[in-house]
């Protein structure tokens, strides 16, 4: 009997060991892939997003170079230099301002090297070299290359470029920006031409990966193949097309996606996006073996865990395996205590083994119970994180989108979508952020019952009184119509918040997009147009054909005469100002401008000025009306009327300008730095370099405080000190000229004169004579 009922035991503990292994095999093998492709696939978004901050970061930084020369370009000595034949004396001070300008330029920005013009009707550079056939086919190619380019302007793949024209020649690799001179012209209208040669190794530490354990490399190639940046200089404007992996990418239409092949003989990953605005391609090398690590980590974790459950269970079945049923039993106590963090303590007495399986299933179920209630209590979560998503532009096709539709009970999400960004106004009133935070979740929940009664959506709040609505539609109308319709939506958040809260609200309203991914490109739209409320006022639904500039010669013109009228604002200048205004109006009036350009161009105006004065740290709140500005201007029947309110709002700003600027308090160092100036004005190396030196602070920092305390650039600064000592020593003593200049700092007695005749408007003998006429 008792050898039997140990045959039992044997027998059920095989069993029973047999179906353990068959759970827990099966359990980790269910585990290991889906959570293997999950891990693979957040490696692959991670690199693609890496490379996508890499594309942002490096077009910033492009644009800021280009809207840089366009500036220049737009500098009235530069227009001066390609317009007007000048004479020789006429000729030479143009060189100096410019270059000045240039050199002002070079030390304003890190990346850039040299900065070259050149007039094709005049066949020189700024500086008046005459190019030679050398130099138009080696540093200088670009001017006979881009002279008849279709373009206004490009971007040339890097080159090298004589740094010294010794016998052992030094070069440095450049990236150049080639623009068209005028900006915008007609076939054989073109003039001249700027080259800004732009730093590689600067440009490069834009897209290096610095962490030491990344055995990846971060390269661009061109259109065609060619290398642009790349840790190896050796291969810099190399044509590597001829790569299997280099034409994979250049061929795929879609221009960002990610593969497998052999790069240098080694298995790797291949991670790709295009740059849009210069038609470049960022490409990422990641080698296998580093790429699967975490995926190799998670496999072997795996397969340790399966062995350690495999034989603690099988164990414990063997040593409590005397009655039947208690393996079952410890089976259930075990998968409890694996779906709850801190199982409960049993105060239940059990009659047989059967009572205590049904009670440790019932403490399951209410487990599952509980972790329904969390799921649920989490769902605004859930919709935030769709949101963000969706905003982002990392949701591209409905599969993505399927797993939120299916945690949020969402049954469709159309197929054209609207994004709206929603932003209380006067924000500042609001008693505290947990107010603000319970009038952003009204506005959510108030927008998705408004929207889903005709169409579908979501709203979410984002941050600090902002919300994001995304409205969608099932059918295939114009886009007008889907347009209109968010309007109304729009029109009635609005009423709501005012009614219901007490509260106004601005809501910006972007373009109706086809694809999920391009709902990015609406949210940024709706960004634009919300922007706009500095000027709008508030309480008002902002759309892109508020704020669409007209894109003809004549809106241009109009609005390249307001860079004067923000210069004068800035340097809190009110009676230029006033003149400039009017002049423009006086333009405006003489050219018949039509009422709608008018009423753009003061927009524009005043979103500039607003803008800039923002910049500077004014407070535009109440500069503005609360109503739309553009209504507002539409009352107005009369130019003058226009031109009385564009005065008044922008002698506004000025005021608050004054009073930020008179309230700012020194900085030290900027006032040791001052105090050295002064003492030491008389040394011809003074310069930034030697302040910070000096001061034990950086030349960048340095100079960033010096625009902040005295709002001019330190050579300016510096060049004012020396004149008003020249003028001093011109009007008191009888010194020679070239004995002054060397006192005030300027050992080239050229360089001085031309320096002072450019501040006061007369040579320092001309002055000299004034100052002892008495005038």
């Amino acid at each position: 009997m008792k050898l039997a009922k140990n045959r039992r035991h044997v027998k059920a503990i095989g069993v029973l060991s047999i179906v353990l292994f068959l759970l827990v095999s099966s359990s980790i093998f269910f585990t290991y892939t889906i959570f293997n492709g999950q891990l693979k696939q957040q490696l692959i978004d991670t690199n693609m997003e890496l490379l996508g901050q890499v594309e942002h970061k490096l077009e910033l930084t492009l644009k800021h170079i280009d809207k840089s020369t366009i500036q220049l370009l737009k500098n009235e000595d530069v227009v001066r230099f390609y317009n007007y034949e000048l004479n020789e004396q006429g000729t030479k001070n143009n060189q100096i301002r410019v270059s000045n300008l240039i050199t002002g330029a070079i030390q304003s920005m890190d990346y850039i090297f040299t900065i070259d013009l050149y007039s094709y009707d005049k066949q020189r550079l700024v500086s008046g070299n005459i190019l030679t056939e050398k130099d138009l086919s080696g540093d200088f190619q670009w001017v006979s290359q881009f002279e008849q380019y279709d373009g206004f302007f490009e971007w040339i793949t890097t080159r090298k470029v004589m740094i010294n024209r010794s016998q052992y020649p030094v070069y440095r690799n450049v990236v150049t920006l080639v623009r068209t001179y005028p900006l915008i012209h007609s076939a054989g209208s073109r003039k001249g031409a700027i080259a800004v040669n732009i730093k590689e190794d600067s440009l490069f530490g834009l897209i290096q990966n610095t962490a030491e354990t990344d055995e990846g490399q971060t390269f661009i190639v061109d259109r065609e193949g060619v290398v642009v940046l790349h840790l190896d200089n050796g291969k810099l404007g190399k044509d590597i097309s001829e790569f299997p992996y280099i034409g994979t990418l250049l061929n795929d239409p879609e221009g960002s996606g990610h593969f497998i092949a052999d790069v240098d003989q080694t298995t790797s990953s291949v991670f790709y996006v295009d740059a849009a605005y210069t038609g470049w391609h960022i490409v990422r090398v990641v080698p296998e073996s580093q790429f699967s690590k975490p995926l190799a980590l998670f496999r072997n974790g795996l397969a340790v865990l399966a062995v350690v459950l495999f034989v603690v269970a099988t164990s414990s079945a063997a040593v409590i395996g005397r009655w039947t049923f208690k393996p079952m039993n410890r089976f259930a106590q075990s998968m409890r205590n694996r779906l709850t963090d801190s199982p409960k303590p049993s105060m239940k007495k059990y009659t047989d083994e059967f009572h205590y399986f049904e009670s440790t299933v019932q403490d399951i179920m209410d487990d599952r119970n509980q972790l329904h209630r969390q799921v649920v209590e989490s769902k605004p979560l859930l919709k935030w994180r769709l949101m963000s998503d969706l905003l982002s532009g990392q949701i591209k096709n409905q599969a993505m989108l399927q797993p939120y539709m299916d945690m949020l009970n969402i049954t469709s999400f159309g197929s054209r979508y609207v994004v709206m960004s929603v932003e209380f106004d006067n924000k500042g009133q609001i008693s505290s952020p947990r107010d603000l935070k319970l009038y952003a979740y009204a506005l959510c929940n108030v927008a998705e019952e408004l929207m889903n009664a005709e169409s579908q959506g979501i709203a979410a709040e984002l941050d600090d009184g902002k919300c994001a609505v995304i409205m969608s539609f099932e059918d295939e109308d114009d886009r007008e119509r889907h347009f209109m319709r968010a309007v109304a939506v729009a029109d009635l958040m609005k009423e709501f918040v005012q009614e219901y809260l007490g509260r106004t609200i601005t809501i910006g309203i972007g373009e109706p997009v086809e694809q999920l991914g391009e709902i990015r490109r609406s949210y940024k739209q709706s960004l634009e147009a919300l922007s706009y409320k500095l000027v709008m006022g508030g309480n008002s639904i902002i759309t892109r054909e508020d704020i669409t500039g007209d894109p003809s010669p004549q809106f241009y013109k109009l609005f390249g005469m307001t860079d004067g009228i923000m210069a004068s604002v800035k340097l809190s200048d009110a009676d230029k100002m006033y003149a400039q205004v009017r002049k423009w109006f006086e333009s405006i009036a003489e050219q018949s401008v039509p009422s709608e350009m008018i009423m753009q161009s003061v927009v524009q105006c005043l979103m500039k000025a607003a803008t800039a004065a923002a910049e500077i740290g004014v407070d535009t709140e109440g500069v503005f009306p609360e109503q739309s500005l553009v209504d507002m201007l539409n009352q107005y029947e009369r130019l003058e009327q226009l031109e009385q309110f564009t005065l008044g709002a922008l002698d506004r700003l000025i005021v608050r300008i004054k009073e930020k600027r008179s309230s700012r308090e020194k900085n030290g160092v900027i006032d040791k730095a001052m105090q050295y100036i002064q003492e030491h004005y008389m040394r011809s190396d003074l310069s930034l370099n030697l302040l910070a030196s000096e001061f034990h602070i950086s030349v960048s920092h340095l100079s960033k405080l010096f625009k902040e305390q005295k709002e001019c650039n330190f050579i300016d600064y510096v060049m004012e000190i020396r004149m008003g000592h020249a003028k001093e020593r011109l009007a008191s003593t009888e010194d020679k000229i070239r004995d002054i200049a060397e006192q005030v700092g300027y050992s080239n007695v050229n360089s001085f004169v031309r320096i002072f005749k450019k501040m006061t408007g007369l040579t320092p003998t001309e002055y000299r004579e004034k100052a002892r006429m008495g005038g």
